[in-house]
């Protein structure tokens, strides 16, 4: 019998300059799809598939790059793509970079609800079907043919206007300039000075930093501190909060104000004020004022393993019990951060047909300011509580108390917003970075940040100011999330 590693590659994969199509299947599959993928080839397609790419290796850099800049996204579907974690990863970033998707079904497939209702928009082929390779063909060909847009004196292609990391809009464009990232590290040691040559930069798209120094604040200088500065933990040291303002009487949503929101899957919701916080930033050795300029929502608990069964389909979380009904209640983990920005992207989805959905709002994870604003709750100690890490026992599961072990959510006392688990069970995935955003840093890579304790830290490891650096893709039993209900972008 021939495995699938056995099984040559069709073609070379497309690297020229022109349009093509990026292809994502499960390697299972490989007999069908390379036939049908020779026979889009020769009908003219450009196609882009992961030739010679170990996934342990080279994947985040070359496999985002290959979908940014790709004119369409075909994804071949059957049970073994559903259950592949890199199938589902790049249908993820797909549609977080808004990419036409043409689904081509090799067999009858029970896709998860979630992933369902996403790709329900886009066109869909079935190899059962009579001239369904003509179809394909066709829906390809017209993409990949597509007139670039003109502008208003029709002379010239418009420019794309290069868009910067933004913390308090549209998190579904945190993968931005994933390949920018991956340009500047591969100049890296090549580039010349900013200062001296700016056109270079400016020329290639490549962000740079300010040059103008600003007066700084030293620790000591700063009035009103309440507990020391946390000597440096690497590049996960914390941004401290000096002084967090609140307004109350703000409400800013597109609908009744509303103190708390319910949701048919997620359930309750906090109102969250806008207000401000004034935070030490290690990195730039400053102090700055960071605003949450709008409400918010944030779900009171943690997302439970009930809940991502229920939207997604499946549950991917390590357990420490037989019984499914015993996991029911114990907040979702082993999810990455793609996972839970499709999460998110899915229960938009599903409450907007259950009418649970404020119109001109989104369901997505909370930014790190909007994370740490609403878990300090207006304090700045070093926990919503104070600063006696003896305390803790009575707010979160942690080292002291946990016995290495999850438990349900909802246990422990919330804080004063009425939100559970902060501080433990598992640490929670939030949209971006706080440091770079207050930096005014857009550069985004691989990485990203998980914030609270969790069953397996410290009790000064579970500070209100306490943050981790994992990959994107990086799945562990100690790391879930909870989500922000928010209203849209320019709405």
């Amino acid at each position: 019998m021939i495995s699938s590693a056995d099984i040559p590659e069709p073609f070379e994969s497309y690297s020229g300059e022109g349009p093509y199509i990026f292809v994502s299947y499960a390697h299972a599959d490989k007999i069908p799809v390379y036939q049908s993928m020779r026979e889009f080839r020769d009908a003219g397609v450009n196609m882009w598939y992961d030739e010679g790419i170990q996934p342990a290796g080279e994947w985040v850099e070359e496999i985002a790059h290959a979908i940014k800049k790709s004119s369409m996204f075909v994804v071949f579907v059957s049970p073994r793509s559903v259950d592949s974690r890199f199938v589902k990863s790049e249908v993820g970033y797909a549609l977080s970079e808004n990419k036409d998707i043409l689904t081509i079904y090799l067999e009858d497939t029970t896709l998860p609800a979630g992933l369902s209702l996403c790709l329900q928009q886009f066109q869909s082929v079935f190899v059962s079907e009579k001239n369904w390779q003509t179809r394909a063909c066709t829906c390809m060909l017209d993409k990949v043919n597509e007139l670039p847009k003109l502008d208003e004196s029709g002379a010239k292609p418009v420019d794309q206007e290069v868009v910067e990391f933004d913390h308090g809009a549209d998190l579904w464009k945190s993968w931005d300039r994933v390949w920018l990232t991956q340009l500047k590290r591969g100049l890296k040691g090549v580039l010349p000075n900013q200062t001296k040559y700016p056109s270079f930069y400016k020329e290639r798209g490549i962000p740079t930093r300010p040059t103008t120094p600003e007066k700084k604040l030293i620790p000591d200088q700063m009035p009103g501190t309440k507990h020391p500065i946390h000597p440096g933990r690497g590049k996960t040291r914390h941004p401290l909060a000096f002084d967090v303002s609140i307004n109350e009487a703000s409400h800013e949503v597109n609908q009744p104000v509303l103190e708390n929101h319910n949701d048919f899957y997620a359930g309750t919701f906090s109102r969250i004020p806008s207000g401000k916080l004034s935070i030490w930033v290690p990195y730039a050795e400053e102090q700055r004022v960071v605003e949450v300029e709008h409400d918010f929502w944030m779900g009171q608990y943690l997302i439970t393993q009930e809940v991502y069964t229920q939207v997604m389909g499946a549950n991917p979380s390590f357990t420490d019990v037989e019984s499914d009904l015993a996991n029911q209640s114990l907040p979702v983990n082993n999810v990455s951060w793609l996972d839970a920005v499709a999460f998110c992207k899915a229960l938009s989805i599903l409450s907007n047909t259950q009418g649970t959905l404020p119109t001109g709002c989104e369901y997505r994870l909370p930014t790190e300011v909007e994370w740490e604003y609403a878990c300090r709750a207006g304090t700045s100690t070093a926990y919503y509580f104070g600063d006696d890490p003896s305390e803790l026992h009575n707010h979160a599961w942690f080292r002291g108390n946990s016995r290495k072990k999850i438990h349900p959510v909802g246990l422990k006392n919330p804080n004063p917003w009425n939100l559970f688990d902060m501080y433990g069970n598992v640490r929670e995935w939030v949209g971006n970075s706080f440091v770079n955003t207050l930096l005014n840093d857009s550069e985004q890579d691989e990485f990203r940040i998980s914030r609270g304790g969790g069953y397996m830290k410290t009790a000064i490891e579970c500070q209100s100011s306490t943050r981790s650096t994992n990959s994107l893709y990086h799945r562990f039993r100690n790391l879930g999330f909870r989500v922000v209900l928010s209203r849209l972008p320019n709405t």
